[in-house]
């Protein structure tokens, strides 16, 4: 609960701060709702509920003011007007800025101790400044753990296959960085690149070989994802067809539910599409593949092997880490919060918080983060594209804390004083409905994923 120091001097500024009139002055003191509870207890109709910030608001909807709460508010500061039961701290905090003397304050809270003060990760990554999007470490993959945004079909991507397969050094670029050709005076047409070529670039015409170029910027509207081994996917798994062997997740189709009828148990899900794992996956890489002979595809299993086939140095192992530190341009949305698959991460005293004990490093809250305050290494990143808003005022208190959270100045009263969410403006980031104390704001939104 909020409470009032010795500073106070009886102004009443909270008084008249407080939206829901918790706040009294007895004795030249100010006296508020202690949220304990009993109002809640005691409501026959159910009107009233216990926020996440501790405070108590009422569902008008459901109230008939039949006045049980009043009789048991140990504080006596419930009371009912214009036709409304007032008295109930939401803990909106409100009457803490409004005091002149710091006399209003919220309760100390006890910071969570944790092992580490930095979460890490060790994996094969990209550094994506040096990757070119050729394909190759996607060819060379064995377990199809690496996808990218677009290839088109038939044209060069400087991949090297044919470089490697030729047996005369008849192919590579005229000058360098230029587009890649094949030298006729030295080509054997033993056919040994059209045949390797993984993206069919080469064709054949009157016993002269060409390399189809891109019509489009590769480095520039291309982009890899893949597997980042955050081991999330085996988290997932409710039959252990997905575990976690020498730090490497592993799969076994024998222990798979949806592979295998294990036991006669269920299957995890309808079909591989909405398997646990399938939907875990903060890459969206992994996938059920019925017709390969390995089942599920998209998990790095740490074998390293296309490092050495890249031309460019762009994958290696690495060690990812963060400190916790969010940007600057945060706006407490709390998606973060509503994505993180470990419970790793709260909104606490208006700011965003990392547990690192919980932390797995996914990239999840990265990559959902509408204002890129989360660092990350995966260029996949999951837009809002569309969504809806709404303000129910039978439960809104009035405090106007959405309206200081909303960055985007889409809250404003109406002609008749009640909170409205211009949709013009708003992006359906839910920074207010993260700061409402009353649960009065509805946010539904859409993503789509870029890459």
């Amino acid at each position: 609960m909020f409470m009032t120091t010795g500073n106070c001097n009886g102004s009443g500024n909270c008084v008249d701060a407080c939206p829901t009139d918790a706040i009294k002055v007895v004795n030249g003191k100010a006296v508020s709702c202690i949220t304990c509870g009993k109002c809640e207890k005691v409501c026959p109709n159910k009107a009233i509920f216990k926020n996440k910030f501790g405070g108590y608001v009422v569902d008008r909807t459901k109230c008939n003011l039949c006045g049980m709460c009043m009789n048991v508010c140990p504080v006596s500061v419930i009371t009912v007007k214009d036709g409304k039961i007032m008295g109930l701290c939401s803990n909106c905090g409100v009457c803490v800025p409004a005091c002149p003397n710091n006399a209003r304050m919220a309760p100390p809270k006890r910071p969570v101790q944790m092992e580490k003060e930095m979460v890490n990760r060790i994996n094969v990554g990209t550094n994506h400044d040096d990757c070119i999007e050729c394909g190759r470490c996607a060819y060379f993959c064995p377990t199809n753990s690496i996808k990218f945004s677009y290839i088109e079909p038939g044209v060069c991507t400087k991949c090297d296959t044919c470089i490697d397969v030729c047996p005369r050094n008849a192919i590579g670029p005229i000058e360098e960085g230029g587009a890649y050709q094949v030298d006729m005076k030295k080509c054997a047409l033993c056919y040994k690149c059209l045949i390797e070529c993984p993206n069919d670039a080469i064709i054949e015409k009157d016993f002269e070989l060409e390399i189809q170029q891109p019509e489009y910027d590769v480095e520039n509207d291309t982009k890899m994802i893949g597997c980042i081994d955050c081991k999330v996917c085996a988290d997932a798994c409710p039959t252990n067809g997905l575990q976690i062997i020498n730090k490497k997740v592993r799969f076994s189709a024998d222990l798979c539910s949806l592979c295998n009828n294990v036991n006669n148990e269920e299957h995890c899900a309808a079909d591989y599409e909405h398997a646990p794992c399938v939907t875990a996956c903060p890459q969206g890489v992994l996938e059920f593949v019925p017709d390969s002979k390995i089942t599920l595809e998209g998990i790095c299993v740490g074998c390293g092997g296309c490092i050495p086939e890249c031309k460019y140095g762009a994958r290696k192992f690495g060690n990812t880490s963060w400190n916790g530190e969010i940007g600057a341009q945060c706006i407490k949305c709390g998606i973060c919060v509503e994505v993180c698959p470990k419970d790793a991460l709260t909104i606490e005293d208006k700011e965003v918080k990392l547990n690192f004990d919980k932390c797995v490093l996914c990239e999840k809250c990265g990559i959902y983060c509408p204002v890129n305050a989360i660092p990350k290494t995966s260029p996949l990143k999951m837009k809002i594209q569309s969504g809806y808003s709404m303000i129910n005022n039978n439960l809104c208190v009035g405090c106007g804390v959405c309206i200081d959270a909303c960055v985007f100045k889409a809250i404003a009263p109406d002609e008749e004083g009640n909170l409205k969410i211009d949709n013009n403006r708003c992006i359906y980031c839910g920074a207010c409905k993260t700061a409402c104390p009353a649960r009065a704001i509805k946010i539904q939104r859409d993503f789509g994923a870029t890459i």
